[in-house]
């Protein structure tokens, strides 16, 4: 598999509040993670951080996987202790009262990909014909969608469009959900934050992984878009593409 990560500060804000990256078990089975700390709350730098590393290490103690449904409940079961982990650390650290945070993490398999994720940053799975958002964003404006109180469209440029109803670390229970679906040779899988999201379409998506570029080429695209349409948050992308052969 190619794949790559970048985070971007984006053009307005001072501090980058996501993390995230590509970490590997001992069975060289890969996760990606993407986590977009809660603006407007208190340390979502931290957060993001938290979550992001916490997952790294309990990803790296596991040994091979052999099943898409293995994976599914280790990560349910790892996101719930994350939760935990997050939302016990706030509660000790008053600076941190209230922190909270996205998660989209991935596992890939040769035919099948695996991802969870809470809150609104998003997982698109690509090839040359279209772009398809995988996951629902656990968002106040999508559950308006989902009550039939508001088109996709009207969603775009709510002004709550942005009000999360689940978080990592800001309550002790939270939903995660977890959606599985096949991939093909040269097919792409695209996590990111609501900084990309928010910016570029799934056309715009489409057309930059359509371009003939590298890997690392056409995220620099997505994030140089995403600012010129006002980088007014934070961006952060992981893109995989599954190669011809791929095995794992």
């Amino acid at each position: 598999m190619n794949v790559c990560f970048v985070s971007d500060v984006g053009k307005v804000r001072k501090v980058n509040e996501d993390s995230g990256g590509v970490f590997y078990n001992q069975a060289n089975q890969m996760l990606t993670i993407i986590a977009d700390g809660m603006g407007g709350h208190k340390a979502g730098d931290i957060a993001s951080e938290l979550t992001s590393n916490y997952m790294k290490e309990l990803w790296e103690q596991t040994v091979l996987f052999d099943s898409p449904e293995e994976v599914k409940t280790w990560l349910i079961d790892s996101i719930q202790e994350t939760n935990q982990h997050v939302y016990t650390y706030s509660k000790e650290n008053h600076d941190c009262d209230g922190m909270g945070t996205t998660i989209v993490a991935t596992v890939y398999f040769s035919d099948v990909v695996i991802v969870a994720h809470v809150g609104d940053s998003r997982l698109y799975h690509v090839n040359k014909e279209e772009a398809v958002q995988v996951t629902e964003d656990h968002s106040f404006v999508q559950q308006l969608v989902n009550n039939g109180e508001l088109t996709e469209e009207e969603a775009e440029f709510h002004p709550k469009k942005n009000v999360l109803l689940q978080a990592i670390g800001t309550e002790s229970d939270i939903r995660i959900d977890v959606n599985l679906f096949e991939w093909d040779d040269q097919d792409y899988v695209l996590s990111c934050s609501d900084g990309l999201s928010n910016k570029l379409s799934t056309d715009d998506i489409l057309e930059v992984l359509n371009m003939d570029l590298s890997i690392e080429e056409q995220v620099a695209k997505l994030v140089s878009i995403a600012n010129e349409n006002g980088g007014e948050d934070n961006i952060s992308v992981v893109l995989v593409q599954r190669k011809a052969g791929d095995t794992q």
